[in-house]
């Protein structure tokens, strides 16, 4: 999908993208002196940052050979550390060479100091760059550190700017400018593969809309995932919705107000209650409101087999926040962030990183912390103190009024015959937000199978049917 226009990709990653271009340009061109040229790069980020993707397209501009050495690839040769030895003596002096060493990390012992070698000759090796990539610079061996020229550490693109570069080289033609330009500016803090991930949804359903002339009941799942969650979307809280607004939107819309009038707003928010009643949903529309980063924390994320990394990965999350406005959600917060007393030695580790890195977000970072639980009594209580999350929001099951609004919301792009006359009864149904919202997933279904654009109290029966065989938590 991506089009072949290099400076906008480059462009993408800042300042970052154009040191990596003027070393491959200056070593490649000769358009420096030898003894200004960058003949060694290492660069860092994590997975999906985008190392590879600028490397090889860099490479592929300058029409360089890439020679690409994984430390399996060398074991797989069978001699060990003089195979790596053999590969990285017969590298071609006749033409443009970039030598790719993948995790470098992982190149130790006498694999590192043939490395370490390696570049040391670099500098008698015209047109041939060595590039080394990890996701761990601070495993890397410190004289590998030492001998590169150059040390790159790509982030999540700063600006609407890079991120609007970004799209436009990987949309090329297939979306149009107006959508990309929404997509960049609501892309704060993703890094380059969420991004491409976003715009691959967006041109996928475009792509099966014009396959259909109209628009049908299956048509809706695929449109729903195209979208952010808004305010309107949840239905029955309009109070907890105001609460919220209150506590996390206004404190980041209107900053220099609150500053100026020396109003401290919570710097994190505690959503519990039962499950399935939104507190996931309003989390992300708040995000949408203020057109932040939504960084949804998953527990089995943070969990590392190796000692210190489960906490590296959590300051990498707030390390990432810091960068642009945004809300970081930790769902099910008791599971991992619960009770010191209660919780093993990874967890006891995770609380105080947690701890330390909501302590010293700065006062002038976008950055609110919102939580949720279905067990608040689990909670350490250092946790819920003023710096931290300091507001708890009780988000309860919804009663008739609440279910039947969203009823209407969940169907309000369908078209359902005679609804005035039955939702009434759905209404009556003790169920929370997610189980009614399945409720009308399940009557969509019925509609497909009966061969129906159109949902009808028959299709909805057909749901309550199928939800009430195995459960008997809904009362008639």
């Amino acid at each position: 999908m991506a089009n072949d226009c290099i400076e906008n990709l480059v462009s993408g990653f800042g300042d970052t993208g154009q040191r990596l271009y003027q070393a491959i340009d200056g070593k490649m061109t000769g358009t420096l002196p030898l003894e200004l040229q960058t003949h060694s790069v290492l660069i860092s980020g994590r997975s999906g940052i985008g190392k590879s993707l600028l490397v090889s397209s860099l490479a592929k501009h300058f029409e360089c050979r890439v020679i690409k050495i994984h430390i399996s690839r060398v074991l797989a040769s069978g001699n060990q550390h003089t195979g790596l030895k053999q590969m990285l003596a017969n590298i071609p002096s006749d033409t443009p060479v970039v030598v790719w060493l993948v995790d470098i990390e992982l190149f130790r012992g006498l694999f590192g100091r043939v490395v370490e070698g390696f570049l040391k000759q670099l500098i008698r090796m015209p047109r041939c760059l060595a590039i080394m990539t990890t996701r761990s610079p601070d495993k890397v061996l410190a004289p590998l550190r030492f001998a590169c020229d150059d040390y790159i550490r790509l982030l999540a693109p700063a600006s609407v700017a890079d991120r609007l570069q970004l799209c436009r080289w990987f949309a090329g033609n297939n979306a149009a400018p107006q959508v990309i330009e929404d997509i960049a500016a609501r892309t704060h803090g993703k890094i380059a593969s969420e991004i491409f991930a976003i715009i691959a949804a967006h041109t996928r359903v475009k792509q099966r809309q014009q396959q259909t002339a109209t628009s049908n009941v299956a048509d809706v799942p695929l449109q729903a995932l195209a979208g952010s969650v808004h305010w309107s979307d949840i239905g029955g809280l309009d109070d907890i919705i105001d609460n919220l607004k209150e506590s996390i939107v206004w404190p980041l819309i209107y900053r220099d107000q609150f500053r100026r009038l020396g109003i401290k707003p919570p710097r994190g928010v505690l959503l519990y209650g039962p499950p399935g009643t939104g507190k996931t949903m309003m989390a992300k529309a708040a995000a949408t409101e203020v057109s932040a980063n939504f960084i949804a924390v998953a527990i089995p994320d943070l969990i590392k087999g190796e000692v210190g990394e489960s906490e590296k990965a959590l300051a990498a999350v707030f390390e990432s926040a810091k960068r642009s406005p945004s809300i970081v959600f930790l769902d099910e917060i008791e599971a991992i962030f619960g009770s010191r007393d209660q919780a093993g030695e990874v967890g006891k580790k995770l609380i105080s990183q947690l701890f330390l890195e909501m302590d010293n977000i700065p006062e002038d970072a976008s950055v609110v912390i919102l939580a949720a639980t279905n067990a608040p009594h689990l909670m350490d209580e250092s946790i819920l103190r003023a710096g931290r999350l300091d507001k708890m929001i009780h988000v309860p099951r919804p009663g008739y009024a609440s279910r039947l609004d969203i009823l209407k919301r969940a169907t309000r792009n369908l078209a359902v015959e005679d609804a005035d006359t039955f939702f009434p009864w759905l209404a009556e149904l003790e169920m929370s937000g997610a189980e009614l919202k399945g409720l009308t997933r399940a009557a969509c279904y019925a509609a497909i199978q009966r061969g129906s654009k159109i949902l009808d109290r028959s299709d909805f029966e057909c749901a309550v049917a199928a939800t009430t065989t195995d459960n008997d938590f809904i009362s008639t």
